[in-house]
C-alpha cells in the first residue's frame, strides 16, 4: 500500500514531462487489469503517470457527448490505483493469471532520450515505446486467437458434415489434437441428443398418463376462474345497483307531503288557503317537487332504467309524482278560484258605475288586475313544480286561469260598463258615416266641400280604449307568460313559436270581451250568427280605426330587444292589433274596390267627349279626401296631421283609386265615339289639371301621398294642352300657317335667297295683308277665346291658364313667322309678335271682365256674395304647370307692361 502511494506521487510529479500516450486498438481496461494483478503499476511510476494524464485528458475533452462512452470505468480506475477491495478475486483461474504474467513479462522496455528511473535501482525505460510494444503484442495475440477460433469453427462444420454423411475423405487427418477435440465434442453432443430424446419419450409417456388429471384440473381451474369473475361481476353490479337506487326512495318526512300536499298548507276559518301562513308548506312542496325531479333526472342521465329493480323503483316514483302533480294541480286551481272571487268581490264597480267616467273605470280594472296577479305570485312555486314534473298538465291550468280572468277581472259586464262610459258611447249607439263616392258633392278649384260635423266618426272612443285598456291586455300577456314559463331565453325558434301560440290562445280567451267591444267601436261588422245587437260595417270608421291602430302599434315595439316575457307580451299586443287591422282594412278595401268599379263606368261622360268637363269621379274624389282628413283629425290636436303615405295599405288603395281615375280618363279619350280633333285633348287637359290642382290645394300630405299620380297628370296635361292649342291656331290661322309652313320647307331646300322664286313676293304680301292685318287679328283672336271658353268648363278653372299658354304659343309662332318674313322677303310683319301678344291679352282681359260682371249680377240677385277671383299666387301656380319654353325679352317686357 505504501509503495502504491509513493508510486502515485511520483507519477503525478512526472506527468507533465511524459509524451502523449498514443494507443491503437488497445483495450486499456484489460491492460490496467493485467498490470494491477501483477503489481506492475506499483513498480513503474512512469506508467502510472502516463495513465493518469491520459485519464485527465479524456475527462476534460468529453463535452461533445462521444467522450462519455470512452471514459475509464470507475472500478477499473480504482483497481488501477490500488483502491480496490482485496477480497475481490481478479483472476478466475491460475491459468488466466499465468497468461497475464506472460504477456506483461514478455513486453520489451525501450530507452528514451530523457530517462527516468524506476524504484528498483535505476533501470532506465521509455514509457511511450514500452506502451507501443505492449499494444502490438496484445494485438498479435488477439489476431492469433481470432485465427484459431476461425479454424476451430471451420473444423466443427466439417465434422458435422462428415458425421451426417458417414464418410471422411482420405486427405483429412482426424488424429490431430484439434480433430480429436472436435470428435470428442461431437460424441458428447450425440450422447446428449440421445439422452434428450429418451427423456422426451419418457415425458410424453408420463404426459399421457397424467392427461386425464390435467384435463380435470383445467376444467376445475376454468370453473374457478368463472366463479371468481362472476363474483367480481356481481359485486360490481351490487355496487352499481346501490348507486342507482340510492336516492330513489323518498325520505319518510317527504312521503306524507307526496301523498297529500294539501296537508302542509294552512287554512283560515272559511276553509280557504292562507298564503302568508302557508309559506313554509309551499316551500316544503317545492322541495318535494325538486326531489322527485332530481331523482328521475338522475336515473335518466346515469342509465340503468333497463334493470328490473331500477325500472320498478322508477315506475313507483313516477306514479307517486303523477299523483302528487294531480293533487297539486287541484290545489292551484282552487287557490286561483278563491283569489279571483275575493278580488272581484272587493273591486266590484259594476253596480255603482253610472256616474263614473271611463278614466275611473279603467283605473279600477287595472287595480283589480294588479291585486289578483300579486296575490297569485305567492303560489308561483307550485306552478313551477308542475312545470318540472308534469308539463302536460299546465295547459289545463292555463285554460282555467284564462277562464277565471275572462269571467272575473275582464268579464263582459266590466268591459260593457267601461265602453259604455266612453264619451261618444259608440259601442252602444254605433255610427255609419260612410257614403259612396257618387254621393259626395262635386268640388271646384275655388272652394271645398264642407262635410259638416255630422259626418265625423267616433274616433275618440277608439283612442281612449287603446290608451287605457290595451296596457291591461299587455300586462295580462306578460303575466301569463311569466306565470307558466312560456318565454325562456334558451328555447329554440320553433319552441318559442309554439309557446307564443299557447300564450296567445290563453290571452285571447282572457280578453275576448275587450276584443268584442273594440270591434264594435271600430266599425267591424258583426257575424251573421252573432248574438245581440248587430253592427253594420262602416268603411270610413274602419279607415280611421286602422290609422289609430297603426299609431298605437308604435308603442309596443321591442326596440330595446330585452327578450323574455317582455318581448312576448309586446309581440302579443302587436298580433292583436294586426288582427283587428286586418278586419278593418278588409272592410275599407272592399268599399274601395266597389268605388273603383263605379269609377270605371265613366258615369256622366258623353260619348263624343265634347264639353265633358270634369268627370263626376274626378270632381268627387277630392271631397272624399277632405272627408278622410276631417275624420282623422277629429278629437286630435290642431297641429296633428295623419301620415297616410306611411301606412302601406291606406296609401296603396288611395293611389289605386287615383289610378283608376286616369284609367277611366284614358278609356274615354281613346274610345271610337270620342272626337279626336279636340274633344279627347280637352278631356285630358281639363281633368288632369283639375286633379293636380285639387291635390295641391289639400296640402303637402296629399301631395306626398299622390306624388306619382300628380307627376303623371302634369305630363298628360302638358301634352294634351300643346296639342289642343296647336289645333286652335292652325284652325283659325289656316292661311298663315300654310303659307309659312311652305316657306320653311322651301327655305330648307333652296335657301333664303331663292324663296321668292317659289313663293312670289306679291303673293306673300297679298296673303299677309288679307290674313294678318290688325283688325282681322283681333277678330280671330276673339273667336279663339270664345271657342276656348265654350270648350273648357267653368268647374275645371282651366280657361285663364290655357289662355295664357295660348298667348305664349302665339308669340312663339308669330315670332318665328316674323323672322322668316324678314330673312326671306325683307318684309316687316305687321302686327308684330309683340302686338299679337298685346291683342291676345286684351281680348282675354275684356272677356274675363264681362264674365265677372255677369257672375256678380247673378249672385247679387240671388242674395249671395260674389265669389272672389283668382289670386295672383294661384294664377302663378297654374301657369307654372303647363308653361312653355322661355319667351324672348321683348315679349316678357310687353306682358309686364300690360
Amino acid at each position: 500500500g505504501a509503495a502504491m502511494v509513493r508510486g502515485g506521487s511520483r507519477a503525478r510529479a512526472a506527468a507533465s514531462s511524459l509524451p502523449p500516450l498514443k494507443t491503437r486498438n488497445v483495450d486499456r481496461a484489460e491492460l490496467q487489469y493485467a498490470s494491477t494483478s501483477n503489481g506492475f503499476l506499483g513498480e513503474s511510476p512512469a506508467l502510472v503517470a502516463l495513465l493518469e494524464r491520459q485519464r485527465n485528458r479524456e475527462r476534460g475533452g468529453g463535452g461533445d457527448g462521444k467522450g462519455s462512452g470512452e471514459e475509464m470505468d470507475s472500478l477499473a480506475y480504482n483497481m488501477l490505483m490500488g483502491n480496490y477491495n482485496t477480497r475481490m478475486t481478479l483472476f478466475v483461474s491460475e491459468e488466466e493469471k499465468r497468461d497475464a504474467e506472460q504477456v506483461l513479462n514478455s513486453t520489451p522496455w525501450y530507452q528514451h532520450g530523457e530517462e527516468k528511473t524506476d524504484g528498483d535501482g535505476g533501470r532506465p525505460h521509455d514509457a511511450a515505446a514500452s506502451a507501443e510494444a505492449l499494444a502490438q503484442l496484445l494485438q498479435k495475440r488477439m489476431r492469433d486467437l481470432e485465427a484459431e477460433t476461425c479454424r476451430r469453427l471451420i473444423a466443427w462444420e466439417d465434422e458435422k458434415h462428415y458425421s451426417v454423411t458417414g464418410s471422411v475423405p482420405d486427405h483429412v487427418q482426424r488424429d490431430t489434437v484439434d480433430a480429436l477435440a472436435l470428435a470428442a465434442l461431437f460424441n458428447t453432443l450425440d450422447l446428449l441428443d440421445v439422452e434428450l430424446g429418451e427423456m422426451e419419450e419418457w415425458l410424453q409417456e408420463r404426459a399421457r398418463v397424467i392427461k386425464p388429471l390435467t384435463d380435470d384440473c383445467a376444467g376445475i381451474e376454468e370453473e374457478n376462474r368463472q366463479v371468481e369473475q362472476q363474483w367480481t361481476s356481481y359485486d360490481a353490479l351490487g355496487s352499481e345497483l346501490r348507486r342507482l337506487l340510492d336516492g330513489l326512495d323518498a325520505p319518510p318526512k317527504l312521503r306524507k307531503t307526496i301523498s297529500n300536499p294539501g296537508a302542509v298548507l294552512a287554512y283560515d276559518s272559511a276553509g280557504n288557503v292562507d298564503a302568508k301562513k302557508s309559506e313554509k308548506g309551499i316551500d316544503e312542496i317545492y322541495q318535494v317537487g325538486r326531489f322527485l325531479k332530481d331523482a328521475i333526472d338522475r336515473v335518466e342521465s346515469e342509465g340503468g332504467v333497463h334493470l328490473r329493480a331500477v325500472s320498478e323503483r322508477v315506475e313507483k316514483l313516477a306514479g307517486m309524482a303523477n299523483q302528487f302533480c294531480t293533487s297539486l294541480a287541484q290545489i292551484v286551481v282552487t287557490v286561483m278560484e278563491q283569489l279571483s272571487s275575493d278580488v272581484v268581490a272587493t273591486t266590484d264597480f259594476t253596480k255603482s258605475s253610472n256616474d263614473e267616467t271611463h278614466t275611473v273605470v279603467a283605473k279600477q280594472i287595472r287595480d283589480a288586475q294588479r291585486k289578483f296577479q300579486s296575490s297569485l305570485l305567492g303560489y308561483i312555486k307550485l306552478i313551477e313544480v308542475l312545470a318540472l314534473l308534469k308539463p302536460s298538465i299546465l295547459p289545463a291550468i292555463r285554460d282555467a286561469y284564462s277562464e277565471l280572468v275572462a269571467e272575473g277581472i275582464l268579464s263582459k259586464k266590466r268591459m260593457k260598463v267601461y265602453f259604455a262610459s266612453l264619451p261618444q258611447r259608440s259601442s252602444v249607439s254605433g255610427s255609419h258615416v260612410t257614403k259612396d263616392l257618387r254621393e259626395y258633392n262635386a268640388v271646384t278649384l275655388r272652394s271645398k266641400e264642407d262635410t259638416g260635423a255630422k259626418d265625423l266618426v267616433n274616433s275618440q272612443d277608439i283612442q281612449k280604449a287603446l290608451t287605457e285598456i290595451l296596457p291591461v291586455i299587455a300586462r295580462e300577456a306578460y303575466f301569463t307568460a311569466a306565470l307558466f314559463g312560456l318565454s325562456s331565453r334558451h328555447m329554440d325558434g320553433r319552441e318559442k313559436k309554439r309557446n307564443f301560440e299557447s300564450a296567445k290562445r290563453s290571452v285571447d280567451h282572457s280578453s275576448q270581451y275587450f276584443r268584442y267591444y273594440m270591434s264594435r267601436i271600430c266599425g267591424i261588422a258583426s257575424e251573421e250568427d252573432a248574438e245581440g245587437k248587430k253592427v253594420i260595417a262602416d268603411p270610413m270608421l274602419s279607415l280611421v280605426s286602422s290609422i289609430h291602430l297603426n299609431e298605437a302599434m308604435d308603442s309596443y315595439i321591442d326596440r330595446q330587444k330585452k327578450g323574455g316575457d317582455h318581448s312576448l307580451s309586446l309581440a302579443y299586443v302587436r298580433a292583436t292589433i294586426l288582427d283587428m287591422r286586418k278586419k278593418v282594412d278588409k272592410q275599407w278595401v272592399t268599399w274601395v274596390e266597389e268605388e273603383i268599379k263605379w269609377i270605371r263606368t265613366n258615369a256622366g261622360v258623353p260619348l263624343t267627349g265634347k264639353r265633358a268637363g270634369i268627370f263626376a269621379s274626378f270632381a268627387r274624389f277630392p271631397a272624399y279626401l277632405d272627408h278622410v282628413i276631417i275624420c282623422c283629425k277629429a278629437d286630435r290636436p290642431t297641429d296633428y296631421s295623419p301620415n297616410l303615405h306611411k301606412i302601406k295599405v291606406v296609401s296603396y288603395y288611395l293611389q289605386k283609386m287615383a289610378g283608376s281615375l286616369f284609367a277611366s280618363l284614358h278609356e274615354c279619350a281613346e274610345r271610337k265615339t270620342t272626337d279626336q280633333q279636340y274633344g279627347a285633348n280637352v278631356m285630358r287637359m281639363e281633368n288632369s289639371y283639375f286633379f293636380t290642382q285639387s291635390i295641391k290645394q289639400r296640402g303637402s300630405e296629399m301631395t306626398t301621398l299622390f306624388q306619382k299620380q300628380v307627376t303623371a297628370a302634369s305630363a298628360i296635361c302638358k301634352q294634351s294642352t300643346d296639342a289642343y292649342l296647336g289645333w286652335m291656331i292652325k284652325r283659325e290661322f289656316k292661311a298663315l300657317h300654310s303659307l309659312f309652313s311652305n316657306i320653311s320647307r322651301i327655305r330648307r331646300d333652296v335657301g333664303d335667297a331663292d324663296v321668292p322664286i317659289h313663293v312670289p313676293r306679291a303673293t306673300f304680301v297679298r296673303t299677309l295683308s288679307k290674313e294678318s292685318n290688325r283688325e282681322v287679328m283681333k277678330e280671330k283672336i276673339s273667336i279663339i277665346y270664345a271657342r276656348m271658353e265654350k270648350h273648357l268648363s267653368e268647374q275645371g278653372g282651366l280657361l285663364p291658364v290655357a289662355w295664357k299658354a295660348l298667348v305664349k304659343v302665339l308669340y312663339e309662332w308669330f315670332g318665328r313667322w316674323e323672322k322668316l318674313s324678314t330673312q326671306c322677303y325683307k318684309f316687316i310683319l305687321e302686327p308684330s309678335a309683340v302686338d299679337v301678344v298685346r291683342i291676345a291679352k286684351a281680348a282675354g282681359n275684356s272677356s274675363r271682365t264681362r264674365s265677372l260682371a255677369s257672375e256678380a249680377k247673378v249672385t247679387s240677385s240671388a242674395g249671395g256674395s260674389t265669389v272672389p277671383s283668382e289670386t295672383p299666387a294661384s294664377r302663378k301656380n297654374k301657369g307654372s304647370l303647363i308653361s312653355r319654353s322661355k319667351a324672348s325679352g321683348a315679349a316678357a317686357r310687353a306682358m309686364a307692361d300690360d
